[in-house]
This record gives structure tokens, sequence and C-alpha cells, in this order.
């Protein structure tokens, strides 16, 4: 069950438009920010032909800014939705595996040239799905997804999407190799608390409030407490109302099961 001070952490979350800035954004700033924004509104509205369309304006912006940090970053966490939008059962096809590949070149760029925190976490998790493909991609990439959480902890040690990555990361791990739902579910209820404290400065990341809810309803409803999965699923739909997976899969197939 979600106890007394998580559930006022949640009270205090922000809408996701609720992001600082401290000037007007130009350059390279304003096209990383409107990647941010298209990015996130195409994730929550599970729409991918919007997606594709984001990450070709992204690739415009890098033929005037090509060693810009957050719009390598951005074009990488687009390439990482994408690969996302599969079946949690699926196999990783030819054509993701190489999506995973070209974010991760990407994300290597962007953390040479500014260290963030959710660069190395997407790393992580971007090298971590390339190394559950098989044995031999679990040599080749396990170790680097490993020295990349590490990385990401280090640099943003309450960063909340830090958290919520790995928190993903380990509810799919079995606890002989480093995760366990257990692990996965007190992550997530560590980004939760960290969201509560948010304050970004546009464009920098900004994402993952309410899918932190959406992942903690899934993990509440695994361990029975169906009352507190309901209440994680109606306070990300708070957070993002047009959050269709909420929406329209995991909040109805909920009351189904009642």
């Amino acid at each position: 069950m979600l106890c007394g001070t998580m559930l006022m952490a949640c009270a205090t979350i922000q809408p996701l438009s609720a992001q600082s800035t401290a000037a007007p954004l130009t350059g390279a700033a304003r096209w990383a920010d409107s990647a941010q924004m298209g990015i996130e509104r195409a994730v929550l509205a599970n729409d991918m032909d919007a997606l594709t369309k984001v990450g070709a304006m992204i690739d415009r912006a890098l033929a005037a800014f090509p060693n810009d940090p957050l719009l390598l970053h951005y074009r990488a966490y687009g390439l990482y939705r994408e690969t996302m939008a599969r079946d949690d059962d699926s196999e990783v096809s030819e054509a993701i595996e190489q999506k995973l590949k070209q974010a991760i070149a990407l994300l290597d760029r962007s953390a040479a040239l500014r260290p963030l925190p959710e660069t190395q976490a997407l790393l992580s998790s971007c090298l971590g799905v390339l190394a559950g493909t098989g044995m031999i991609n679990g040599m080749r990439y396990g170790s680097a997804a490993s020295d990349a959480g590490d990385a990401a902890r280090a640099l943003g040690p309450t960063n909340p999407r830090v958290a919520l990555l790995a928190g993903i990361a380990a509810w799919f791990t079995p606890a002989m190799w480093g995760g366990g739902k257990d692990k996965g579910y007190a992550l997530v209820q560590q980004a939760i608390a960290g969201f509560a404290k948010d304050r970004p400065v546009r464009p920098l990341p900004s994402w993952g409030a309410a899918e932190a809810f959406a992942w903690l309803g899934q993990m509440e409803k695994d361990r029975g407490n169906l009352s507190a999965a309901r209440t994680a699923y109606d306070r990300a739909l708070a957070i993002a109302p047009d959050f269709r997976w909420v929406r329209d899969q995991l909040r109805p197939a909920l009351d189904a099961a009642r």
C-alpha cells in the first residue's frame, strides 16, 4: 500500500508542463526544448508517427548544430521511445536492435560533450535491452550497461528519471542478476518521491512523473494491492490526462479485474 509520506509527496508533483526556464530560449536550446515537448506529446498519445516526425525535426536541427549535446540526447531519447513501443514480451527485432545501437552512439557523443544523469541512464537502458537478447550480447553489453547505470547514479543520486529507469530495469531483471521485483518497486517509489522536488530548467529533461505512477500501478497490481494500483493510475492521469497507456489500457484493465 502507498504510505502516508508517499501520498504527501504525490500530491506535490507538478503537471508535465511545469518546468522552469531562466530566459527565452534561442538557437540549439530552442530546438532542444521543442524536441523534448514533441517527444513527450507523442509518447503520451502513443503516436508513433508523431514520434518519427519529431526525430526528423531533430535531424534538421542537428544539421545546423551537429555537436549540441541536448539535441544528440533527445534524438537518442526519441529512438529509445520508439524501441519501447513494442509489446513487453515481443522479441527485439533487427530493426529495433539497430535503433538501439544508433541511440547508444548518439548518447555516447552527448555524454562526452555534456555529462547528464539522464544520458547515462538511457545508455544503461539501451545497453540493457541489447544485453537481454542472448548470451553473446549479454557478455558484450551487460558490463557496459552496469557501468552506465553506476555513472547515472553518480551524476544524479537523487535524479528521479535515473531511479525510474533503474526501477523498470530491475523489475524485469531476475534477482540473481542484480534485479528483482522488490528492488524495482522500491526504486519507482524513490523516483516518485524525487519527482515531488524535481524542477529542471528548460530544455533539460523533465519527463517521467506520470510514467512513474503508471509503473507503480502495475507493480501494486502485481502485489495484489488493487486499491493502491487504482490510486497510482489516477495520479498518473492527474498529471497527464491524455496519457493513453494509462487511460485506455491500464486503468480499464484494472477495473475489469475487480
